[in-house]
């Protein structure tokens, strides 16, 4: 059930690719769990992190998992840059309908945003998101 949603949000991220999109202002650089040791940065990873499944009264299945969005960047990026890509995560993502394999529908809908650290020369911007699915 976990795979469906993440391949649903991948779908997502990498539905619009034209300037100016999240896709475009990180290369294409959207990983599950970790980005490529050697990718160029900016980049996105994401995780579901968490996918409780529970049966409803009415016979519907509901599963609500908790993702993570982190956008990496070098420092001399700067921080504005790392918000101007999260704004993009943030339009793609808010309230977005997804398509979970198995599932009559999905929503997104955002719970933390843009919580940003400095690492050395990396600044990385974290946000999480709530994703609820249900099928009967």
């Amino acid at each position: 059930m976990s795979q469906a949603i993440k391949t649903a949000i991948y779908t997502k991220l990498v539905s619009v690719q034209s300037d100016p999109s999240l896709y475009y202002s990180v290369g294409g650089r959207i990983y599950e769990l970790q980005g490529q040791d050697d990718a160029d940065l900016p980049l996105l990873t994401y995780e579901v992190q968490s996918t409780p499944v529970s049966g409803l009264f009415d016979g519907e299945v509901y599963i609500k998992s908790q993702v993570l969005f982190t956008i990496y960047g070098h420092r001399r990026l700067g921080a504005a840059a790392i918000g101007t890509i999260e704004d993009q995560l943030y339009e793609l993502m808010k309230d977005a309908s997804l398509a979970p394999s198995g599932y009559d529908r999905g929503v997104v809908v955002p719970l933390d945003r843009d919580r940003r650290t400095v690492f050395d020369e990396i600044i990385a911007s974290e946000s999480i998101y709530s994703v609820e699915a249900t099928t009967t």
